[in-house]
């Protein structure tokens, strides 16, 4: 193999987590902070990229040094019902996802043909075209074909988003002020205000999800302690990926729409409001964009819940047995529901990004305690730093969580007046 091929090999699984992490919810978090903010939310972006990678390093250092994965240490080491409790919000929340997910990318197909076709393609024609074709996808792949297909999608969506950003670039002076953390004024309209798109932003980008997938991909490679500097070169790509991507489309947003005053309550909305400031070919870009980034995450979504099932019972971890098949076609389905039964898709996945944000805290104080039991990580055990580390990571996730519960009161008591 060349030293390429190695290379690219060994930034798979970082690639597959920039694949979950940058996806529709992303774009969906990023495009109304930044059409509704501007730059002043950026900052967010930048503390919660460098969160998630350390507590990429910190999770995958656990499962290199112990062999078990976070839902198996929960599991051992605390208490079987913590680990049952957290599967059971995070299968909740992937559900409202998967519906909302795919609920913005249907919307989001059916607004850009009707800019090409006259009467336009339905957004439940769409939302089943895509959850057919991903879970055709997992019929026939593993894990390592699953790993290709997303490295092509997040190659597709990278270069589409950083394409468009460049449509109205801003000055230096603008992102400086971006970085510095800044609270902006409520936003007219619904689900616009900045506590509930803080929380979806955090809760998106430092996702228990990715964490947990990333515990699990460090064991079935086989990455042991030695593999150090490998995992904390796949876990930098991954976190500046992830940064590069999700800026790429807040300042897209803030320099087209926010600068003409123009919010936004949904993405689909961006379509037709870019389309006369960005021109028809950096619109068709940018939904490209969107689209590798729903299916990059879509894919991911539908394996979440058996790979927890498969995680717990300590399974080989193959999506292919006739069991886990009938529970993903059950998931594709339900995907779908967001559409035909008429659910606000945007609001149904801020909510879940938010919950993400509320049930990280106890995440975080999982592994916490797990990396400072020094019967378990020996002489890996957590260093005074990553005491201080930690409790700052942990009180800024509870401070989040907060926001997050917060806007959610006051943005549900919005939507049902």
């Amino acid at each position: 193999m060349s030293k390429f091929k190695k290379l690219i090999a060994s930034i798979l699984p970082g690639i597959f987590l920039i694949g979950y992490n940058v996806g529709t919810g992303s774009v969906t978090s990023m495009s109304k902070a930044g059409a509704n903010f501007g730059l002043d939310l950026l900052w967010t972006v930048l503390i919660s990229c460098l969160i998630t990678y350390y507590l990429i390093v910190l999770f995958s250092k656990y499962t290199m040094v112990t062999g078990d994965t976070i839902i198996q240490g929960i599991k051992k080491y605390i208490h079987p019902s913590i680990a049952i409790i957290l599967i059971t919000a995070l299968s909740i929340i992937i559900l409202s996802a998967l519906m909302g997910l795919v609920g913005i990318l249907a919307d989001v197909l059916q607004v850009w043909s009707t800019s090409i076709l006259d009467l336009g393609i339905s957004s439940l024609f769409w939302a089943i075209s895509i959850a057919t074709s991903i879970y055709i996808l997992l019929w026939v792949g593993n894990y390592a074909f699953f790993e290709k297909v997303l490295a092509v999608f997040v190659a597709i969506m990278g270069t589409a988003f950083i394409a468009t950003m460049f449509i109205n670039f801003p000055s230096v002076d603008e992102l400086a002020r971006g970085l510095v953390p800044t609270l902006p004024e409520t936003a007219e309209g619904s689900d616009n205000s900045p506590l509930i798109i803080i929380a979806g932003m955090v809760g998106t980008t430092v996702s228990v999800f990715t964490f947990i997938i990333r515990s699990q991909i460090v064991k079935e490679i086989g990455w042991k302690i030695k593999d150090t500097k490998l995992q904390k070169r796949d876990a930098f790509i991954s976190a500046s990926m992830m940064f590069i991507i999700s800026a790429a489309v807040m300042i897209t947003a803030a320099s087209t729409l926010h600068v003409q005053g123009l919010t936004m309550n949904n993405v689909a909305e961006m379509v037709p409001l870019l389309e006369p400031i960005a021109g028809k070919a950096a619109l068709g870009v940018f939904v490209i964009g969107i689209v590798a980034a729903g299916l990059s995450s879509h894919l991911p979504n539908l394996l979440v819940i058996p790979w927890l099932i498969i995680d717990y019972k300590n399974e080989e971890r193959n999506t292919q047995t006739k069991k886990y098949r009938i529970i993903l076609f059950v998931l594709s389905v339900v995907s779908i529901f967001g559409v035909a039964f008429g659910f606000k898709p945007v609001f149904v996945l801020m909510l879940s990004q938010a919950c993400i944000a509320i049930i990280l805290p106890i995440t975080i104080a999982c592994i916490f305690y797990l990396t400072s039991k020094k019967a378990l990580m020996s002489s890996n055990v957590n260093r005074i730093y990553d005491f201080i580390i930690l409790s700052v990571i942990l009180v800024f996730s509870i401070y989040v969580s907060s926001l997050g519960i917060e806007g959610l009161i006051a943005d549900l008591a919005t939507f049902l007046i």
